[in-house]
């Protein structure tokens, strides 16, 4: 008998579930862009980025406890509705602490949608093909950071920026309508491996990554603008394509080559891939940064996160929480840290910043992984 298929109907659900989800905050991923415009500076808009990702973290221990209690489905459908309504919160306000609140909704929703659905993922999945299952649902969630930015330019261009959150509330309401008719979640291998603090180096090299990807996604928007680019689609639709690609078809690496031997040079080339983007200046450069960035976290994320499920957090669902915690955290570190260096020194120097923590971050996953 062959191995089980990762196509089921459950899968195909939850990813789409995935796909809505987040594409509400990528439809605002151009929100620096829309702040900028309004007079806010690199580290008002940091902060405000930032709120987005501090909400998740403070949510995401919640969010693994909720659905140990009432399930993955309500979690889910539960967490595109919050994120839809903070997308019309965003629209809504008009000052710094509005912008703040709308973002944490955001942020609250999407945190609830990652970690529920990469959980009901952990449980599903065929026993041998962790990495790999988490890899393929997370498909479209990737696709969802090329589709987003590249209709959220598009509204923007054509109907003006009021449209883009009109989007993200129809994101999460058709978000929440595909979860509620997820089936319950029938794992084949729930068991966890004895021996959680084996993980605790994994978290911290997922932390570092997450620091070096805050850093693209909190300020790119600006950065773009203020070197004479001007979009960020020519970025993430080849960081999408690569990262899919790499998914679909090399998603079975981690688990047959072993996750340390693919995680690690996949966090090298992502701390590659930040040196480049301190020199961007063309259209181009842009491009290839976008296909070198979506190569490297196809791959290390979701070996990342099968390494931290196999080594044993208290069951899958919390396992999944605190690698989706530690990625968070990096990323709320950037947002918070390098806006107020960008504001003194440009955008320039903190990416040399983020590439070290993701070179630091191939180096404890190759010594301790």
């Amino acid at each position: 008998m062959g191995p089980a298929s990762l196509l089921s109907v459950p899968m195909i659900l939850v990813a789409a579930t995935l796909f809505l989800g987040a594409l509400v905050p990528n439809l605002l991923v151009l929100a620096p862009a829309f702040l900028a415009e309004r007079g806010h500076d690199a580290q008002e808009i940091g902060i405000i980025m930032g709120s987005f990702n501090l909400a998740s973290l403070v949510t995401m221990p919640l969010v693994g406890r909720a659905i140990d209690r009432t399930g993955h489905r309500l979690v889910l459908a539960t967490g595109c509705a919050v994120a839809g309504l903070g997308a019309a919160a965003f629209a809504l306000a008009g000052s710094t602490p509005g912008y703040v609140g709308a973002r944490a909704l955001q942020g609250m929703g999407f945190s609830a949608v990652l970690v529920g659905g990469a959980a009901y993922v952990a449980e599903i999945a065929p026993p041998g093909r962790l990495a790999q299952a988490l890899g393929i649902s997370g498909v479209l969630t990737l696709a969802s950071q090329a589709v987003g930015p590249a209709v959220g330019e598009l509204l923007e261009h054509t109907l003006g920026w009021p449209w883009v959150f009109r989007g993200g509330v129809v994101a999460g309401a058709l978000g929440a309508l595909v979860a509620s008719a997820l089936p319950p979640a029938d794992s084949s291998d729930s068991a966890t491996a004895p021996g959680g603090l084996s993980a605790l180096p994994i978290l911290g090299a997922t932390a570092l990554a997450g620091f070096g990807f805050g850093a693209v996604w909190s300020f790119l928007a600006d950065y773009s603008d203020r070197v004479g680019i001007g979009a960020v689609t020519p970025f993430f639709a080849p960081y999408v394509i690569c990262a899919v690609s790499t998914r679909v078809f090399f998603g079975h690496l981690p688990d047959t080559v072993g996750h340390r031997r693919v995680a690690g040079p996949a966090l090298a080339l992502h701390a590659v891939a930040l040196v480049a983007m301190s020199a961007i200046g063309e259209l181009w450069h842009l491009v290839v940064i976008g296909a070198l960035f979506g190569l490297a976290h196809g791959v290390y994320y979701p070996t990342l996160q099968a390494m931290i499920v196999e080594r044993g957090l208290a069951g899958r669902s919390r396992a999944i929480a605190s690698s989706t915690f530690a990625f968070g955290l990096g990323i709320v570190v950037a947002a918070l840290g390098l806006g107020a260096m960008a504001k003194a020194t440009g955008y320039s120097p903190i990416y040399f910043v983020a590439a070290g923590a993701g070179a630091s971050a191939a180096l404890v996953v190759w010594a301790r992984g």
